[in-house]
């Protein structure tokens, strides 16, 4: 193989990806944004550093690929009415959260970002946003269906509909129980009533 076509380097490893997101998830869930180092994340997958470095030049872009990773196959799912959108988004994004315990990891970004403009930025730019674009697209469908009146105010819904899952995650402690038995469907026929043209 002459050096015009040999490959550059080694090819990326999936395995070593997926390591790598998976300690980044853990040590933030445990220590949080502020107690997260390369090391500690290093130590948990089983890799070096320098595998962490081709992948993230620092800190942040690495928590920002692990938070991004939780909502990754989160869509936007049109089931035919506007009730069965939002339920759907609930159950897939509940079990993305779920999968990483979002019980004690969400609480405790939500808490430190709130003096953290660097973690402020990338949990709103990485979870929340993504998160909320996929509701203004629910709703607005819901509108064009005419099942919302045109005249809602969009972000105060999804405030509205997002608000009591944040809520009893805060004021239970990270207990899901709650949650996972009421489910979201009380609440959403609750405001869909109010939400009718």
């Amino acid at each position: 193989m002459t050096d015009a076509t040999r490959a550059p380097g080694r090819p990326r490893s999936a395995a070593a990806d997926a390591a790598i997101i998976s300690a980044t998830l853990e040590v933030l869930r445990e220590e949080g944004f502020r107690g997260l180092s390369v090391e500690a994340v290093r130590q948990r997958a089983g890799v070096g550093k320098a595998t962490i470095y081709r992948r993230f030049p620092d800190k942040s872009a690495l928590v920002r690929a692990a938070i991004g990773a939780i909502h990754a196959d989160l869509t936007a799912r049109d089931t035919g009415t506007l009730r069965g959108d939002l339920e759907a988004m609930w159950t897939d994004g509940y079990r993305a959260l779920n999968g990483i315990q979002a019980a004690t990891f969400a609480p405790r970004l939500l808490a430190e970002s709130a003096d953290d403009p660097e973690m402020h930025a990338i949990f709103r730019s990485v979870l929340i946003e993504p998160r909320r674009q996929a509701l203004r697209e629910v709703l607005q469908r819901g509108m064009e269906r005419g099942e919302v009146r045109g005249d809602v105010d969009m972000e105060l819904l999804i405030d509205l509909l997002a608000g009591p899952v944040i809520y009893r995650l805060l004021i239970d402690a990270g207990d899901t129980t709650v949650v996972e038995s009421r489910g979201v469907n009380a609440g959403y026929d609750l405001l869909l009533d109010g939400l009718r043209p």
